[in-house]
């Protein structure tokens, strides 16, 4: 899939609404993980249903009382959800303009500033003098990780699985046959993950069950 055909198909919004396919699904993230438009647009549309989901929890639009058989009550349920679907739009479109888009505005022109972010090699495992690499990084900062994965030509791809000291599974993310010919390179929101150490299972995935091909460990330290 290339980015004509994911706008063509409004595959963000349908990716984030569940409405791809299977097999368009993994086209799609596999393009978004090369194209950064279609990452940008999908970080801003996820974080403005977040937003709005968690607004109308804070500020939940009230549902007309039951209405009862009588032809008055009925003349008035029309009105009453008119006024009721007005308050929401009204809702969202004041808290796009006042919170959500100049938010966005902000993390998108962050996204296309060139930055130096820090970075932990896991490059060879942990077997360089039993170390654990070390990544120190600034609230709110990106990070990259960088690895060799081990191909085989029976995986039809590959799954990079990031588990927090508490043994909580952080993220995952695919990569493509293609993508681990060379040492991957992976960008990581510091966003979510605290200080401490964490352990990055590499996986290839055929039918049937994933096998686990490598273990890498490494250490996340924060800096005010």
């Amino acid at each position: 899939m290339d980015h004509q055909q994911a706008t063509q198909l409004t595959a963000v919004e349908k990716y984030l609404l569940d409405e791809l396919p299977p097999e368009l699904r993994d086209e799609f993230e596999e393009h978004f993980f090369d194209c950064q438009e279609c990452a940008t647009d999908l970080r801003a549309t996820a974080g403005f249903i977040d937003a709005a989901k968690k607004e109308f929890k804070v500020n939940p639009v009230e549902k007309p009382a039951a209405v009862a058989a009588s032809k008055s009550r009925l003349s008035i349920w029309p009105s009453a959800l008119a006024w009721a679907a007005l308050a929401a739009s009204l809702l969202v479109i004041a808290y796009q303009n006042v919170v959500v888009y100049p938010r966005f505005k902000t993390e998108i022109a962050e996204l296309k500033a060139p930055e130096v972010l820090p970075q932990v090699s896991l490059v060879g495992g942990n077997s360089r003098g039993g170390q654990i690499p070390v990544a120190t990084v600034a609230s709110g900062q990106p990070f990259l990780l960088l690895l060799d994965i081990p191909t085989e030509d029976r995986f039809s791809s590959y799954t990079c699985l990031l588990y927090s000291a508490s043994g909580s599974l952080a993220w995952r993310v695919e990569v493509s046959p293609q993508q681990a010919r060379d040492t991957v390179s992976i960008r990581v929101p510091s966003a979510g993950q605290g200080a401490g150490e964490y352990t990055l299972t590499v996986q290839g995935n055929m039918a049937g069950s994933p096998v686990d091909l490598a273990h890498y460990r490494f250490t996340l330290s924060s800096q005010n």
